[in-house]
């Protein structure tokens, strides 16, 4: 199914809500970019909406990553083994601080909020604390991203 077949069937809210609960499981597929394109393309007014419902889309997906590092669904990391000891490393640095490692990597990706995520799930942090910080970090990032765009063309 492509871009438009999608938006097609379940309109860009849908599809935005949709295509970012994909890339969230499937760092192949690109949030950012989609984000850019629909940016370019749709009224201004629904752009926060877009943003939004992206940022809901990611968090359904890491949430199947948070309870896969509890081992509750069984996912192959892989390759990324050495990376997920490096974040909880990071999460072992940051003890009393862990809402603000979720939120600034959920916000600039650093890191790796797809890590982040298995990791707080594997280390039994509080889901709704994890959920709330990693749900505002996606909104501020996507809302960004939707609005960049449009602010340079308007300074252009």
């Amino acid at each position: 199914m492509n871009f438009e077949e999608i938006v097609t069937k379940v309109g860009i809210y849908g599809a935005s809500l949709v295509i970012s609960f994909v890339s969230g499981l499937l760092p192949l597929i690109n949030t950012e970019l989609y984000l850019v394109a629909v940016s370019a393309m749709v009224a201004q007014h629904s752009l926060l909406p877009i943003a939004l419902l992206s940022a809901l889309g990611q968090i359904a997906a890491k949430t199947i990553l948070f309870y896969a590092g509890r081992g509750i669904f069984q996912i192959n990391m892989g390759k990324f083994d050495k990376k997920i000891v490096a974040v909880q490393t990071k999460f072992k640095e940051w003890e009393n601080k862990v809402d603000a490692l979720i939120l600034v990597s959920a916000t600039v990706g650093m890191p790796p909020f797809y890590l982040v995520s298995f990791v707080a799930g594997a280390l039994k942090l509080n889901y709704l604390r994890f959920a709330i910080a990693g749900l505002l970090g996606r909104s501020i990032r996507f809302t960004v991203i939707v609005y960049f765009p449009q602010i340079v063309i308007e300074y252009m």
